[in-house]
């Protein structure tokens, strides 16, 4: 039996993003197993779930392999925003150095972490949790699972002895991740030899292009069973990066994880060939709000379910504000029939309606107050619902999950409704709205502030998905980008522009 310290600190820094993160950001448990969790509250949280989580799968993998688990704390995670200050990172870092120290020693360690943090003066924050964990715990396996949005630099992969990443977008298989970092890290702990291969990609994805059930991702997600077929590949990562972080090691990168050296760089040439045979396909052409709104009430003459409008740019899992009001303004003016909206995170306006009660007529500034140069949408509302408090997700990705969005109010004007909440966050599940009596697969329109996670529950009862372009913080088309510190010739489109040197 070995013993492993387990830790956690998750946050995906949009490096653009006007929303600030401060220690609330981390400390809030109102999202999907976020929040502060030490010890005995992290092991109660999480030991014995089969939430979708890589702390769960861990816990559960690891028991069954027979190693003690030493839950230390976990931080996060935190809702994507803007650069946290030094300051802040250490302080947070000290939560997990002192567990570690204190419980010391281990034969090994496991860590929970994103793989796009960046605090103080644009710091890569993953590599210097593992560059401090590592000071603490000594030359032990250190095994790390990633969220596939992950800016993986030649220095995080080298201070981790191994990193797994997710395989999904919409990520419906983190429990799975935590139970391969658990067998990696069991391989280690046995002794045996793990070689590794690392690759960056030369251009950048459009975020509108990363889904994995969908080519081209789909078919480059295939090929890490291909490169599993050979038994000395133990395991294989296609990182999609996170275009919204300025930072020289944007984007997408593959490593690879084998009994022998010739195996797993084998095994990473094979992917990033892959995708540069395809990288012509990842690039997007995306209708505004006028045009997107008036595509969705031709198509639901005729559609025998909901059109979904992603506000993909407007994604708070991105980091924007998700209080646009654009394609809102646009399904107001055109009358679009049975349409419904979320989340427009507005925590004025949710509060204005529960003081004035359900069937009350509300005059409000609506959204519109976050995004610089971005104006509200004044109107009358009516006030349909309301709802305060906790409630359980029911879908595949966050299912079983507690959530809550503190006051979250149902708002309509003409046959639009809008889902307004009290907590930034993008609507990953069919629950967030149905708590204030929208049933989504009754409507014929529906908005959504998400990029992709929403097709998790969403899509299947989607009769077509139209991606938006409409202003915000979380650009869909990285050649509309402004980077300050990205490494020069990267492609900032498949086949298209090229990132200036100098």
């Amino acid at each position: 039996m070995a013993r492993i310290a387990l830790a956690g600190f998750l946050h995906e820094t949009n490096t653009f993003s006007p929303i600030p993160t401060d220690y609330d950001s981390f400390a809030s448990r109102n999202a999907p197993l976020c929040g502060i969790y030490v010890g005995q509250e992290l092991e109660k949280e999480f030991r014995g779930k089969t939430l979708n989580n890589a702390v769960c799968g861990f816990f559960e993998e690891a028991a069954k392999l027979g190693h003690q688990v030493v839950p230390l704390v976990r931080i996060g995670e935190a809702e994507p925003s803007g650069i946290m200050s030094a300051d802040l990172f250490n302080r947070l870092m000290v939560l997990i150095l002192d567990q570690l120290s204190a419980q010391a020693p281990y034969d090994g360690v496991y860590l929970d972490l994103h793989g796009a943090m960046t605090y103080g003066d644009y710091q890569n924050g993953d590599a210097e949790i593992l560059r401090r964990v590592r000071g603490v715990a000594g030359n032990i396996p250190v095994v790390v699972s990633l969220d596939l949005h992950g800016n993986i630099s030649q220095e995080d992969f080298n201070l981790a002895s191994a990193l797994v990443g997710y395989r999904t977008y919409p990520h419906v298989d983190i429990f799975q991740t935590g139970q391969r970092c658990a067998g990696l890290l069991h391989h280690l702990l046995q002794g045996k030899p793990l070689f590794k291969a690392f690759r960056q990609f030369p251009f950048l994805m459009p975020g509108s292009t990363m889904p994995t059930n969908h080519d081209p991702c789909k078919s480059l997600y295939e090929q890490i069973n291909e490169v599993e077929k050979n038994p000395a590949v133990l395991s294989a990562s296609i990182m999609q990066g996170f275009n919204q972080a300025d930072v020289e090691f944007t984007g997408p990168t593959v490593f690879a994880y084998a009994t022998a050296q010739a195996a797993a760089e084998q095994a990473a040439e094979h992917i990033l060939q892959h995708a540069l045979a395809h990288e012509g396909e990842f690039r997007d052409n995306l209708p505004g709000a006028r045009q997107a709104v008036s595509q969705a009430i031709e198509l639901v003459k005729s559609a025998a379910g909901p059109v979904i409008l992603a506000d993909v740019q407007d994604n708070p899992g991105g980091g924007a504000t998700s209080d646009s009001v654009w394609i809102l303004q646009e399904l107001v003016r055109q009358d679009a029939p049975d349409t419904a909206l979320a989340l427009l995170y507005d925590p004025a306006s949710a509060a204005a309606a529960h003081a004035a009660g359900v069937g009350a007529q509300l005059t409000l500034d609506l959204g519109g107050k976050l995004h610089p140069g971005h104006t509200p949408f004044h109107g009358t509302f009516r006030v349909e619902a309301l709802f305060e408090g906790d409630f359980i997700a029911t879908g595949p990705m966050i299912g079983g999950m507690r959530i809550n969005l503190g006051k979250m109010a149902q708002l309509s004007i003409g046959r639009v409704r809008v889902v307004v909440s009290s907590f930034r966050t993008q609507v990953l599940d069919q629950s967030y709205m149905r708590v204030v009596g929208v049933e989504p697969a009754s409507m014929k329109i529906l908005v959504l502030k998400s990029s992709n996670h929403y097709r998790a529950d969403f899509e299947p009862i989607s009769s077509a998905i139209i991606n938006v372009e409409a202003p915000a913080a979380t650009i869909n088309n990285p050649s509309r980008t402004v980077y300050t510190r990205l490494r020069p010739g990267v492609r900032l489109q498949g086949l298209g522009v090229v990132q200036p040197s100098g």
